[in-house]
Order: structure tokens, then C-alpha cells, then sequence
């Protein structure tokens, strides 16, 4: 029980959804972004396979979707986008509707339930930064500068607000995972971006899903001479848990970051 206990916490961003709705997309990301070993994602695939087992007598699923889960992480929600896409999205804010939502995410390197979940309560005008974040300790209320790139976004978007979503959809609510997702790939086909499916079963992915986002804000984030331990704070993970303890994170290092991307 403590495994699955444990194996729970990474399936934080679909908790809450009706079964129904939950696409192998959702739980794949969640899969992939355990920094764990095997063990931890055998334990996640064994823990979706008993909630399916409980679900589908109950008419609550049709199929067990923990079946075709990659425990080693090597699907699609691991593939950042192609060389090239983020430029594609620079150009197609304003003329692609939610283009600059998309390129947000890539700079902001939120998972996509995270990205989502921004408030305009969340977001520091004084300082430019967001904070938010979930599923770990170290990826918990993490702050996050703005690059230059999409302040001018955040600007418009924050602008004489004092609450509520930071991304909404056109009646403005909350923009939803679910919907998130379409729109994130009907933008990948105005754009001209290839996006293979990959077949496994009875089970079609994509090979490039919102989670590649935060791949794309990885890679981006790597290319910047910086300190592993600002890096990490920024991407959220836990590798240098005790030196990130132990040794402060300023504002000013993370926005060197950000600023040089």
C-alpha cells in the first residue's frame, strides 16, 4: 500500500478527471515524468491497471489503459518538439488561436495541469515570476521568472486583473487539460508540424504531445550557462534536493536564466 501510496502522488494531474476522459496521452505524461526507477513505474502502471480493473465492471471505462503504458519512458510525452516549432510559434501568436498559449508553456516549462492551473493570484508583477507547481516537494510552489520572450504575453494576459485563470478559453473559463490538448495539436498542423501517431494495441498516440513542452524548456534551459542548482529550481525536479536546501535560490539567478534563453 505504501508503493502505491507513493505511485499515486505522480498521477496527480489526472486526479479528479471522470475516467472517461482520461486519453493514454494524460497518463503516459505523468509515467514519463517520474524521475524514479523502474520499480516506481512498474508500481504506477500496476496501480492505473487496478483502478481500470475496479472502473470497467462499473461501466466507468471501456478499456484498461494501464496495459499499454511504456514503463520505460521512451514514448512520446519524452520527445521535445522539433528544432525550429518554437520559432513557428513566435510567428503565429495573434494569428493562430492559442499559439501563445503553447509558447508559454515552452518557456515557462510548467506541465501542462500546471500550466493550466495558474492564477493571476500566482504571478508577481513586481518581480515578474510565477509561482506555482505541483506533484513533488521540489516542484511545489516553485518560482518561475519570465523570459522576455513571452512577457509581452503575460503582460496582456495578467493586465488589470486581480484573479482568475492566467489561460482561458474563448467564453472565459478556465482553460481545460482536455481541451488544452486538442487545441495543442490542431496548432502543430496549422503549423505545418509533423506529428506521427504511434500505434500500440488498441491504443494511438501521438509522438508529440503538451508535454514536450516542458522537454522544449529543458533543452533551452540547458543551452544556458547557469548553475545546476538554478536549473533544477526552475524545472522543478529533485536530483540536488539537500544543496537546493541548503544553498538560497535568488531571483536575480533564475531571471539570468530566463533572460538568456
Amino acid at each position: 500500500m505504501g508503493c502505491y501510496r507513493a505511485a499515486s502522488n505522480w498521477l496527480e494531474p489526472v486526479m479528479g478527471m471522470p475516467m472517461e476522459e482520461i486519453t493514454i496521452d494524460d497518463l503516459q505524461e505523468c509515467m514519463d515524468d517520474c524521475p524514479n526507477g523502474k520499480r516506481t513505474k512498474q508500481n504506477i502502471k500496476a496501480l492505473v491497471g487496478l483502478l481500470y480493473k475496479y472502473a470497467i465492471p462499473r461501466k466507468l471505462a471501456d478499456i484498461n489503459l494501464g496495459t499499454y503504458l511504456h514503463v520505460s519512458g521512451d514514448a512520446g510525452g519524452k520527445t521535445p518538439l522539433p528544432e525550429g516549432t518554437v520559432e513557428k510559434l513566435e510567428a503565429a501568436v495573434g494569428t493562430i488561436p492559442g499559439a501563445e498559449v503553447v509558447l508559454c508553456q515552452c518557456y515557462l516549462g510548467f506541465r501542462p495541469s500546471e500550466l493550466l492551473e495558474l492564477d493571476c493570484t500566482d504571478y508577481d508583477r513586481t518581480e515578474r515570476a510565477f509561482v506555482g507547481g505541483a506533484k513533488t516537494d521540489a516542484g511545489r510552489d516553485r518560482t518561475v521568472t519570465i523570459s522576455p520572450k513571452i512577457q509581452p504575453i503575460i503582460d496582456r494576459l495578467t493586465a488589470d486583473r486581480i484573479g482568475g485563470p492566467v489561460f482561458r478559453d474563448n467564453n472565459g473559463r478556465r482553460l481545460t487539460l482536455k481541451a488544452y490538448r486538442a487545441q495543442f495539436y490542431q496548432i502543430l498542423e496549422a503549423l505545418g508540424v509533423d506529428n506521427p501517431r504511434v500505434t500500440v494495441g488498441a491504443v494511438t498516440r501521438y509522438t508529440y504531445t503538451p508535454h514536450s513542452c516542458r522537454h522544449v524548456f529543458a533543452t533551452l534551459v540547458k543551452r544556458v550557462e547557469a548553475p545546476d542548482k538554478d536549473k533544477l529550481e526552475l524545472i522543478g525536479h529533485t536530483d540536488i534536493k539537500m544543496l537546493q536546501h541548503y544553498q538560497g535560490v535568488s531571483l536575480e539567478d533564475l531571471r539570468r536564466i530566463t533572460d538568456a534563453m
